[in-house]
């Protein structure tokens, strides 16, 4: 049987030891004291930004808002609130809390007729103008859209939209995706392929496109390396790899599962048991990937560990990381286990290109091409000198890239010109 490993969830309630009623929040805290000392410094010091997110589930987008909006909330004395477009649980609320920014979903769903749509709207643009926004940022095509829509109606005096993919869209027709793109006051992209894409497909203006990558931070792992391979049934001879991505189809999980097989057979053939750990929530495809791993008899080598929140102690339990996807902005599934130092094999799409910079190239296979993927995975593990040498190179690359004073700092520089109404 494959084995699912589940973790305890995160309730969305306010953690043990939360102050009582009547006393200050630990975000009412954090906001206050930023505020005294900043003293009026920071070009977004009393600022209110409300931050538009599809839901609570973290995927790659959400994680990166919730990092720039707990450093505006905590060095720069903003206000930042998250108007969430869904109900549904995950653990984005709760970091949120911790954080010192404040969380409101407003169910929205664009099924429906031009009627049910424009309720929708209505409700999310009320919501968001009783926040009292001086910056509106949207991240992911769903809440771009809806920003695109009701901006003018929520009191936003300026709209940064947040381009996270290459994706597209089927909710509008592509003459009005362009037509809202031109309506945002700035557009950011965490990846230089992706500001190349709305260039070349919609026509977008670049000189109006901020490419700021994501600063990549790890937190300390909860659990060590022994607990970690324990829990996982790996050996110390044992060879550990494994893939960060929800399951859901725009991930390539599939193919992965079929290069696996291959790779069990031959590392089998030399006497080397290796286990492959899938790092990531259920979203639709869980069901046809754990039939597909037993027709692949992959019983004894696979792990389904769900959505991980240990992702440090994760990484520093296996040998290698794998990202096979579809489409990638910049995918966190490669940037994560590279600032660990792990060497990373994938598939060879823009996204995971730009992430593991022209020395990663050489073990990233085509879309769909399990052999080729199984064969870059083999290279590295039956090597170990080679692993560690492109583990470490890959974690100088996310050092120098991605450090806070590139990602972070950047981005808060250009967040401070648009909320005090300029533009770059």
């Amino acid at each position: 049987m494959v084995v699912a490993l589940v973790q305890r969830p995160i309730s969305d309630v306010r953690p043990p030891g939360s102050p009582a009623a009547g006393r200050p929040t630990a975000r009412e805290a954090i906001v206050h004291r930023v505020v005294a000392a900043s003293d009026g410094a920071s070009g977004l010091a009393g600022k209110r930004i409300v931050w538009v997110l599809p839901g609570e589930a973290l995927g790659g987008a959400e994680r990166n808002a919730l990092d720039l909006g707990a450093r505006l909330v905590g060095q720069e004395g903003a206000s930042v609130e998250i108007c969430a477009l869904s109900d549904r649980p995950g653990r984005g609320r709760q970091i949120a809390a911790e954080s010192g920014i404040g969380w409101h979903p407003v169910p929205f769903d664009w099924s429906g007729g031009r009627r049910r749509k424009l309720i929708g709207l209505l409700r999310v643009a009320v919501a968001i103008r009783r926040l009292r926004p001086d910056v509106l940022v949207s991240s992911t095509n769903l809440p771009n859209i809806v920003c695109g829509f009701v901006r003018p109606l929520t009191g936003a005096r300026q709209w940064a939209w947040v381009q996270c993919d290459v994706l597209g869209t089927e909710r509008v027709r592509k003459g009005t995706f362009e037509w809202l793109l031109r309506r945002a006051t700035l557009v950011v992209t965490g990846a230089h392929q992706v500001a190349d894409w709305l260039v070349d497909e919609l026509g977008a203006d670049r000189g109006r496109i901020c490419v700021i990558y994501s600063e990549v931070r790890l937190a300390a792992p909860l659990e060590g390396r022994d607990a970690w391979r324990e829990r996982l049934g790996l050996g110390p001879p044992d060879l550990g790899v494994c893939m960060l991505g929800h399951l859901h189809a725009r991930k390539d999980h599939a193919t992965l599962l079929r290069a696996w097989r291959h790779v069990v057979d031959e590392l089998g053939g030399d006497g080397i048991r290796a286990v492959l750990v899938l790092a990531g929530r259920p979203a639709g495809s869980e069901d046809a990937l754990k039939a597909l791993a037993y027709d692949l008899d992959l019983r004894e080598h696979l792990v389904f560990a769900g959505d991980v929140v240990d992702v440090g102690g994760l990484l520093g339990a296996v040998d290698l990381a794998v990202f096979s996807s579809r489409s990638e902005g910049l995918g966190r599934g490669a940037t994560e286990p590279m600032a660990a130092g792990l060497a990373v094999a994938g598939t060879d799409v823009a996204g995971i290109r730009e992430a593991v910079g022209p020395d990663g190239v050489r073990f990233l296979a085509a879309p769909g091409d399990a052999r080729g993927l199984a064969d870059a995975m083999l290279a590295l593990l039956r090597d170990p000198a080679l692993r560690r040498e492109v583990g470490a190179a890959n974690a100088e690359l996310i050092r120098r890239r991605q450090s806070a004073e590139s990602t972070t700092d950047r981005f808060v520089d250009v967040l401070s010109t648009t909320a005090n109404g300029h533009r770059e």
